[in-house]
């Protein structure tokens, strides 16, 4: 609407000051008819200067108190939100936020009282209020919230502060459009410099700039933010370790910690599902003193008195309070030092000593040691700092395949210790050292664990070991005559496990200790004879696993498949062939694969008919199709192999099969 007359537009004027005037005298619902309230907003839509004067700011900042007030009830607020209220609130808003630059100081106190109750009249207008946050957003009212946040008189004034940050909460709230506008206005920042501990006077804003951070950093754009600004997650992080520090310094009253732990409770939470997320982001905390800190927050949430009711309750009843939170701070910790970035931090005292001090002066259950034997698995990722663990701090590395790997120790205890003795393996000059400490025996018992990520890096550190100079005493715990060898337990893992990584994983282990018995025999020593004799009893269960590695996962793993035809080979010169040659029949050969996976993820692979190890071999011979040439070699080799030592074995269905459909095609 155009005022066009003088006249005109001093009816209006005066209309808006009968409305202030009579707002306190009439009721809710004749205050927000359409007959009272339409020409307060002509007037402030229309003549914007004049409700800005020197002689009618104040009015005008009366006005929108009246208005902010008459907004807390939801029926109200959705009426309001028929109206061209939000286009006033954030017209008017705007321009105080421009005048607040330019104005004397003398005049300074009226804008900013102009300035809160705006900043209240939106904060209600749009307080569950879909409407009312639509409108504001086409009138970029957010970017404007944004911006002001990050005024003196917000960032220094409880009042104000408390106002801004209400509004801006409100806005947000389940509104991803207005939230973007915020975060496009630097709004995340402006919350991180409010949460500070200096700020603590400004307490009463504390919590409304909590929920918004919180609010913030659920929008997808809040990635980006943080990403764009690495001082982002240090400051976080910063104003974290500070409250921490504050609480449990026990200084702050209640009122105070209370503030505390509600704004460490959004922080803590907003850090770690950022660091989650984003790989930047954990980056951007590969730095000494950072690691150090999330440490301390880590002793802050483990320590023994920490049972506050800000925190969830467990899903388990075994569970302590704070478990999920102590979760959480691990996961943060492990995934920034999981980064390349932070493998240099190994090479800082302060960072050693923290890991390697906590490791030995906690209980092993405890998730302070087992976080620092995480992040030590994640920073022995080079053969230096590997070699360095080993000959520097043996004792440690007693202590973890001691009193770690053992089935009495915690699940978590164990996956993290057979994680790092796994990496630690990995160095030649490791692994003399790493046998005589008892690696291979507490390795073997762990074979048949049904802790699947145990089970895995145990099979690994036997594979490791199998080569250089601690195989003989890996053999040796491997197998034996008894019954409950860890070579038969090994064998029946692979037999009946349906998890492709230990099926896969625990075959390669065997295939690699038929080569370390039948080819490289050095340094077995008088215990080869009872070696062998025990592999040769395992007949048929010794060839099968490898036959299934063949024929299941020869196309997925093209080096497993030739790594399992190689020791077919081996078995075959060693007496074998004839378990061998049973297997190419095709009806034998079904009886490896009674019960194929049938669930989603291998639906793909099940529709395809399963094909038996005389058309692989076959396959892998004639080269058909996207072959490896190592395989086709080594099942040429293996061919030859079963011909040559079944010259005088009695005529089966897999003999006649290897005569007459095999051996022609060498």
């Amino acid at each position: 609407m155009v005022v066009s007359t003088k006249v005109q537009r001093e009816q209006i004027a005066s209309a808006a000051t009968r409305w202030l005037t009579q707002a306190e005298e009439q009721t809710v619902e004749e205050a927000v008819s359409s007959a009272s309230l339409n020409p307060l907003l002509i007037y402030l839509t229309t003549q914007p200067d004049h409700a800005l004067s020197t002689s009618h700011i104040v009015n005008t900042a009366k006005t929108f108190k009246a208005l902010a007030d008459i907004s807390r009830s939801l029926e109200i607020r959705k009426q309001l939100a028929q109206t061209d209220l939000a286009l006033a609130s954030s017209s008017l808003l705007q321009r105080t936020e421009q005048e607040l630059s330019k104005v004397p100081n003398e005049q300074r106190a009226e804008w900013v009282f102009l300035l809160v109750q705006l900043l209240r009249s939106i904060c209600n207008q749009s307080a569950d209020c879909d409407e009312a946050r639509a409108k504001l957003c086409e009138s970029e009212a957010p970017a404007c919230i944004g911006r002001i946040l990050w005024l003196d008189e917000v960032q220094g004034d409880a009042v104000v502060a408390q106002a801004a940050f209400a509004a801006a909460l409100n806005v947000a709230l389940d509104n991803a459009d207005c939230a973007q506008l915020l975060i496009q206005a630097d709004a995340i920042g402006a919350c991180l410099n409010m949460l500070r501990v200096e700020k603590i006077q400004l307490k009463q804003a504390w919590p409304a700039c909590s929920m918004g951070l919180d609010t913030l950093c659920e929008h997808e754009q809040a990635m980006a933010a943080f990403e764009q600004h690495p001082q982002m997650a240090q400051t976080m992080l910063q104003s974290l370790y500070d409250i921490v520090q504050l609480l449990e310094s026990n200084t702050a009253d209640d009122d105070v910690a209370g503030v505390l732990r509600g704004a460490r409770r959004t922080l803590f939470w907003c850090l770690s599902e950022i660091l989650e997320k984003s790989s930047q982001a954990r980056q951007q905390l590969c730095l000494a003193e950072d690691l150090l800190k999330m440490f301390a927050v880590l002793k802050h949430y483990s320590s023994a008195d920490q049972n506050e009711e800000e925190e969830e309750e467990s899903a388990s009843a075994n569970d302590s309070p704070n478990s999920r939170t102590i979760d959480a701070v691990s996961r943060m910790l492990v995934g920034v030092t999981g980064e390349d970035h932070a493998l240099a931090l190994f090479d800082n005292r302060q960072v050693q000593s923290q890991l390697l001090d906590t490791i030995r002066t906690y209980p092993v259950k405890s998730p302070l040691a087992t976080t620092a034997v995480l992040c030590l698995g994640n920073f022995a990722r080079t053969d230096t700092h590997c070699e360095q663990l080993v000959s520097e701090h043996s004792d440690l590395v007693k202590q973890l395949v001691h009193n770690w790997l053992t089935s009495a120790a915690d699940v978590r205890a164990r996956h993290a210790a057979s994680g790092l003795l796994k990496n630690l393996c990995l160095p030649l000059p490791n692994r003399t050292m790493l046998a005589s400490l008892g690696l291979p025996e507490a390795a073997a018992s762990a074979i048949d664990t049904a802790v699947v990520p145990v089970q895995a890096n145990a099979i690994g550190i036997l594979r490791h070991l199998l080569s250089g100079p601690a195989a003989a005493e890996t053999v040796r715990c491997l197998v034996d005559s008894s019954a409950s060898s860890a070579f038969g337990k090994l064998l029946e893992t692979v037999r009946t496990t349906d998890i492709d990584a230990i099926r896969c994983e625990g075959t390669r282990l065997v295939a690699a200790t038929v080569k370390r018995i039948y080819v490289r025999r050095d340094n077995l020593g008088d215990s080869l004879q009872d070696v062998q004799a025990a592999m040769d009893s395992a007949g048929f269960d010794l060839v099968a696993p490898l036959v299934r590695l063949v024929v299941l996962d020869g196309q997925r793993h093209p080096l497993l498949q030739q790594e399992a035809l190689v020791a077919l080979s081996i078995l075959a010169a060693a007496g074998r062939a004839s378990d061998i040659v049973r297997l190419l029949d095709p009806t034998d050969c079904a009886e490896l694969f009674p019960s194929l996976p049938s669930d989603a993820s291998s639906e793909e692979e099940s529709s395809e008919p399963q094909l038996a190890f005389v058309e692989v071999l076959k396959k892998l011979v004639r080269q058909d199709g996207p072959v490896w040439p190592q395989s086709a070699l080594q099942a040429k080799s293996l061919v030859a192999q079963l011909q040559a030592a079944t010259k005088d074995l009695a005529v089966s269905n897999g003999l006649s099969i290897l005569r007459s459909d095999i051996v022609p095609l060498l």
